[in-house]
């Protein structure tokens, strides 16, 4: 409240004889001083009664809504620290300019007593702010009042028009907009709040904004005993990093407090995590400088720039190295009760300590403890303790694993703040610890990951987690802040399909019709494919742990085998509905179960693709077939992260309706493995796959064959997966000659094993290997068949070679570059006839490229 509006209240402590009756003024939010004789007064026998409450002086604010905010009432006796608390109270809300309590004793006469029994009145005299009419924001260059209202509304402070100008909520926008000038590399702005009091008791307010001079960080240093390089530690930095690419775009050369207690926190991980536990970071020192830079437009001089530059000091401290690795008795016990096995702890002596590797080797412990732990018993898990014991005169490190003597802490209270768009339900369900379960930091950790994985909260940091622990009941209160970005959302999409590379763009809405539904649209496409869906999906359908889904789509396939063999070429247009559902067994598997009604056109065109001059020409021959398909399919999914499995089958046809009548199944696993070896940074990825699909009945459509190429084998084009068949072409002369064709294929195996590398700027470098087949089975495919090449038919592909991938920033989508080098291809020469031979075979190296990642 503006201003130090003094509130003063008398205390009447009345006997049964005298009455004092005293006003004063009481300043709202100002801590009541009260004598300490008066704190420490209890209510007694002899303290007055309550016989009523009143308010006065109110104009715009009714006499109910101010009661609701007080905790005495009539009837009660008088209570100084409940009227102390209320006078806090009143204080806060901001409606108030000042407040005044007066006391006024109303003596009764008790029956068959002869002397008095004190009862009061409480009169509030309350001095309303004035009414907010109207605001104003002049003076920035920088900052539109569309731009200030948006930023008021995402730092949940309206200015509340219509209701008591609270100085506090002015202070607050005031300083919300400076902090926003701050971001802009403006640090000296400043933001006035000025009053206009109207006649009619209302007040209109005006934010006089001057946005200083920009100051940008031109210069960062680190001072002291950094111990490292100082380009590892600038690498640390992600919110003051003006040295990075389009980084005033990004508002990365902006000082800011927050922002550089972020990087001191990288930055004081990354020590602790490479062998330097006691490293210090101080306050950074800010010193105004000017850099002289040489400009060429419109003619070549010379410009100086006013900015920053940030002089960090840091103290590494002595370099620590792991010494061993001790486990007690205790745990090794528990753990070979538990899993029948000895435990297996990682070799690491000689190595840099890490608070990092420390946790992880705590947690592997607790979850080799919990992985065969009974779910029926009550008893709660025990905990691991990881103890480091440092030995500064040799600089090393003895970490000691125990089981902790003590239970583990209990969750007592979970509470998410910032939400305004979701509700408390929709984050409880992604989040998987409990009230009452024992707290467990690895499933919260998870939990946060998955959480932000959606999309619609902002990255969820370590300072917006508190955990406040109860020794004495042994309990933890987990508090979590949350951002969010929005109900609407606009995302680029991409990815490798079977025909080419993708690019697209999904529109989603969350929660619209206050159900938590999802509301997805999606447009995707390439040179040879386009997609279109719409689609409803809602999690927790029917208070359960499944999820349900309704979508529309059109898809066209338009292949283009431009390389090497003739005729069929197929379109194949596709519109129908799916309902998937999805149903949670466990934190990492699910289950689930689609249904799919579609309609399928496709366009087979025979011969040659543009008619020939000439009197013999014969126009290509175009089959159009119509499909109407009903299919029911499974699928069982794993994800932990690390591992992901899955299995798929689905049937069409039959009981169903439709004319497909065909079986699928497919099934993926793969694995990410940090490199134990030379770092960890680096990971082993390995995957295995396989696909299959037959008709049972009657042939199967051509559409439902794959014509696989380097999504499988890196190196490969689309369709030398399978194998080669023999069609028959029409010549422009108007014979028929047979013309070599990709097939397709209708079984399909797999496997590929990358190492990854990371590089900087979102960039992975990679070392792969592929191995594939692809078969097509002509007993899966009914009555026609195609005249196949058996010698192409089922032939190991081979690729070895080296990618590059980048992250494109904003977009998020990977780009893949790669060479691969075909070490088994198809190279073969195949008689056709006395006179004719075929020659098919693969590219011995090829370059590729790709978006979305490989698995």
């Amino acid at each position: 409240m503006q201003g130090d509006t003094v509130v003063r209240w008398l205390l009447v402590f009345g006997g049964l004889v005298g009455v004092f009756v005293g006003a004063v003024s009481v300043a709202a939010q100002t801590p009541f001083r009260a004598a300490e004789t008066a704190a420490q007064t209890q209510l007694t026998e002899e303290s007055p009664i309550i016989d009523s409450i009143e308010f006065t002086g109110l104009r715009h604010i009714s006499a109910a809504a101010v009661a609701r905010q007080v905790s005495l009432h009539p009837g009660d006796r008088f209570d100084t620290a409940k009227l102390r608390q209320d006078l806090h109270a009143l204080g806060r809300l901001g409606w108030f300019l000042s407040i005044r309590v007066e006391e006024q004793s109303r003596p009764e006469l008790t029956s068959g007593v002869s002397a008095q029994r004190q009862r009061i009145a409480l009169i509030f005299q309350l001095e309303e702010e004035p009414i907010l009419s109207g605001v104003e924001y002049s003076g920035s260059r920088l900052l539109t009042r569309s731009q200030i209202e948006r930023l008021l509304e995402e730092k949940k402070l309206p200015p509340g028009l219509g209701e008591p100008a609270d100085p506090a909520r002015l202070q607050r926008m005031a300083m919300a907009i400076q902090s926003a000038l701050d971001v802009l590399g403006h640090p000296e702005a400043s933001v006035q709040v000025h009053r206009q009091l109207q006649k009619n008791a209302t007040v209109r307010i005006r934010f006089a904004i001057n946005d200083g001079p920009h100051l940008p960080v031109r210069q960062l240093r680190f001072e002291g005993a950094p111990g490292v390089p100082e380009k590892l530690l600038r690498a640390q930095m992600q919110s003051i990093a003006p040295w990075k690419p389009l980084a005033s775009f990004r508002s990365k050369d902006a000082y800011t407090r927050e922002a550089f207690e972020e990087d001191r926190q990288r930055i004081l991980t990354y020590y602790v995590d490479h062998g330097y536990p006691e490293a210090r970071i101080g306050d950074a020192q800010i010193e105004k400088i000017a850099v002289c830079s040489r400009r060429w437009l419109p003619f070549p001089h010379h410009a100086t720039r006013p900015g920053l530059r940030l002089s960090v000091p840091v103290q590494a401290g002595p370099f620590y190295r792991l010494e061993s690795i001790e486990a007690s008795q205790t745990l090794q016990q528990a753990v070979e009760n538990q899993t029948g096995k000895p435990i297996a702890l990682p070799v690491s002596q000689g190595r840099p300590f890490s608070q990092q590797e420390v946790d992880k080797l705590r947690r592997f412990c607790s979850l080799r403890l919990r992985s065969h732990h009974s779910q029926s018993d009550s008893t709660p898990f025990p905990s691991v303790n990881a103890n480091p014991v440092f030995d500064p005169e040799k600089h090393s490190v003895r970490l000691k694993l125990n089981l902790s003597d003590s239970p583990p802490y209990l969750v007592h209270r979970l509470e998410f703040q910032g939400l305004h768009k979701f509700n408390d339900r929709f984050v409880r369900r992604r989040i998987p610890i409990r009230e009452g379960d024992p707290f467990d930091d690895h499933a919260l950790e998870t939990g946060l990951t998955k959480l932000a994985r959606i999309g619609y909260f902002k990255p969820i940091h370590k300072g917006d987690i508190h955990i406040e622990l109860d020794d004495t009941r042994h309990t933890a209160d987990v508090t979590i802040h949350l951002e969010e970005i929005g109900q609407q959302r606009i995302t680029f999409d991409g990815g490798r399909a079977q025909f080419g590379s993708t690019l697209g763009l999904a529109y989603t809405v969350f929660d619209l019709f206050n159900g938590e539904e999802l509301l997805p649209a999606k447009l995707e496409g390439g040179p040879e494919t386009l997609q279109l869906l719409l689609g409803i999906a809602k999690d927790g359908i029917f208070g359960t742990r499944g999820s349900l889904a309704f979508s529309i789509f059109d898809n066209v396939i338009r292949p283009r085998f431009t390389h090497g063999v003739q005729g069929p070429f197929v379109n194949t247009h596709s519109v129908g509905i799916n309902v998937p559902w999805t149903y949670a067994l466990t934190d990492s598997d699910s289950v689930g179960v689609n249904y799919a009604l579609s309609r399928t056109t496709s366009d087979q065109t025979f011969g040659s693709s543009s008619s020939t001059t000439g009197t013999n020409s014969v126009p290509p021959i175009d089959l159009r077939t119509h499909t109407s398909s009903r299919s029911l399919g499974t699928s069982w999914t794993r994800d932990t992260g690390n591992e992901h499995v899955s299995l798929a089958a689905s049937a069409s046809g039959s009981f169903l309706g439709g004319d497909e009548n065909t079986l699928r199944s497919s099934g993926e696993y793969a694995r990410v493995r940090r490199d134990p070896l030379f770092s960890s940074s680096n990971a082993w990825a390995f995957r295995a796959t396989f696909s299959g699909v037959g008709s049972y009945r009657g042939n199967a459509p051509l559409y439902s064959r794959s014509f696989a190429g380097d999504q499988f084998v890196r190196g490969l084009r689309d369709g030398e997966l399978g194998p080669v068949a023999m069609t028959d072409h029409a010549a422009p002369s108007g014979t028929i000659v047979p013309s070599p064709s990709y097939a397709g294929a209708n079984l399909i195996t797999a496997a590929n094993a990358e190492y990854r590398v990371p590089l900087r700027n979102s960039v992975q470098a990679t070392g792969f290997f592929d191995l594939g087949s692809g078969w097509l089975l002509p007993n899966w495919l009914g009555p026609t068949k195609p005249t196949l090449l058996s010698a192409t038919n089922g032939i190991l592909h081979g690729s070895t070679g080296v990618q590059l991938q980048w992250t494109i920033p904003g977009v998020q989508v990977p780009f893949r570059s790669y060479y691969a080098l075909n070490v088994l291809r198809l190279d073969r020469v195949i008689p056709l006839s006395s006179r004719s031979l075929l020659h098919p075979h693969n590219r011995l190296g090829a370059f590729g490229w790709g978006l979305g990642s490989l698995f």
